[in-house]
């Protein structure tokens, strides 16, 4: 995983803000490869880099709470969308207990814990599949992604620290 975050940086590193936002909006990285590409990779500032990681992470997780309920409302018995929706479906109800007990709170933490098998991509298909009100499920999600995106940035300018005191010892 981080030889892909390091070469899709790489190609970009032209256009370190276009690059944050692509890294942001995979769902193998989310906000969490954004911010660790933006202050190690490109030394861009704090500010600038939870900008264009908020934004890429939005961008995708976005449609997936508004349209994916109907979406597979409308794809309900073609055999291909039926097998891709039940494996999605069912990778939520085992991380739906924890979130539903909690409601949007649940959620919002859930999101934010940056851990795998978490994040806003994960939040969203639980979100859809307890039936929770979209608004309220976009605004957890919103929230757990900016909690996300602050937990990385202190543990990666941790790290960064660390490393540089690190290569100054004699």
């Amino acid at each position: 995983m981080n030889d892909l975050l390091r070469s899709t940086a790489e190609a970009l590193s032209d256009h370190p803000e276009l690059a944050v936002f692509l890294i942001s909006l995979l769902p193998i990285f989310e906000i969490r490869g954004g911010v660790i590409a933006g202050l190690a990779l490109f030394g861009m500032s704090v500010p600038e880099t939870l900008l264009w990681g908020f934004l890429g992470n939005i961008a995708s997780v976005t449609p997936v709470l508004l349209f994916l309920e109907p979406i597979s409302k409308w794809l309900y018995g073609n055999r291909y969308a039926d097998r891709l929706f039940h494996w999605l479906f069912a990778r939520a109800e085992r991380k739906a207990a924890e979130v539903n007990r909690w409601g949007v709170l649940g959620l919002t933490i859930f999101v934010g814990i940056p851990l795998p098998g978490t994040g806003a991509w994960s939040g969203a298909i639980v979100a859809v599949f307890l039936g929770m009100h979209r608004w309220r499920a976009l605004a957890a999600c919103y929230a757990g992604v900016v909690m996300a995106g602050i937990i990385v940035t202190v543990v990666t300018l941790g790290g960064m620290a660390g490393a540089r005191t690190l290569t100054n010892l004699p």
